[in-house]
């Protein structure tokens, strides 16, 4: 009988140098940790050090925490007694797309998040969530990031604790967002669908650039001031996040 995963995550920041060496993967098995539950990997920062970055966060203890990245790249680490890992990802190319996976013993487990590293040397840090708002890590303007399903758009940033946000799509779509004691927000713009948009925020213009189609689909890239992801989430369902530049 398969154990259930439970997920938990926590916010981070960006960082270190090296690379670890990939590893293997039994594939459809799920990770298990023998009298209770498993879960899989909870990043908490992402710092620079020297030309690379370390991702550091916790685990189960004894387990082996992974960043699986295309073309079978992967990054792993140990955690310690404590349940702490520290793992160097090394030099960061132009953009990267990193799945956190946690292993005990042979089995594997995925998280639900996605980790995107982009720009000259990982200016970009943010956690993508199907079906929500991304989680921003690195530092953002007063927009952190856009998300959008074709049927309207989730917008977050960061302020001080308990400040009100006012948001607006197009100048007629508009709400007002509350930050929660981490100074994070999320406002929903319903029904702007897959289209450009000019969002702005507490005054300050930014110009989303709408999905990517046809073979920009599932690459990470330029586009506006920004970087954009539009990734397909099932046959008929796609997500498109953009961040746009500090």
């Amino acid at each position: 009988m398969k154990r259930r995963i439970v997920v938990a995550w926590s916010g981070v920041v960006l960082a270190l140098a090296g690379c670890s060496a990939p590893v293997e993967r039994t594939k459809g098995e799920e990770a298990r940790q023998d009298g209770g539950w498993t879960a899989s990997p909870r990043i908490k920062a992402i710092v620079r050090q020297g030309t690379g970055l370390v991702v550091r966060g916790d685990a189960p203890p004894g387990a082996r925490v992974v960043l699986r990245g295309d073309q079978d790249a992967a990054y792993a680490a140990g955690t310690d007694a404590s349940g702490r890992f520290e793992l160097r990802v090394g030099a960061v190319p132009t953009a990267m797309l990193l799945t956190p996976e946690v292993q005990i013993g042979q089995f594997p487990a995925s998280g639900p998040e996605q980790l995107i590293l982009a720009g000259d040397g990982g200016d970009l840090a943010a956690l993508l969530i199907e079906g929500g708002a991304s989680r921003r890590l690195s530092p953002g303007p007063a927009l952190d990031s856009v998300d959008g399903d074709g049927r309207g758009l989730l917008v977050s940033g960061r302020a001080r604790p308990g400040a009100r946000v006012a948001v607006s799509a197009d100048g007629s779509v508009a709400v007002e967002a509350v930050a929660d004691a981490e100074g994070r927000w999320t406002a929903t713009l319903a029904g702007v669908g897959d289209r450009s948009a000019d969002i702005t925020v507490d005054g300050a213009r930014f110009a989303y650039p709408g999905p990517a189609g046809g073979a920009g689909v599932g690459l990470i890239e330029r586009s506006g001031a920004g970087w954009r992801l539009t990734r397909a989430l099932s046959p008929s369902a796609r997500q498109t996040s953009w961040f746009p530049d500090l």
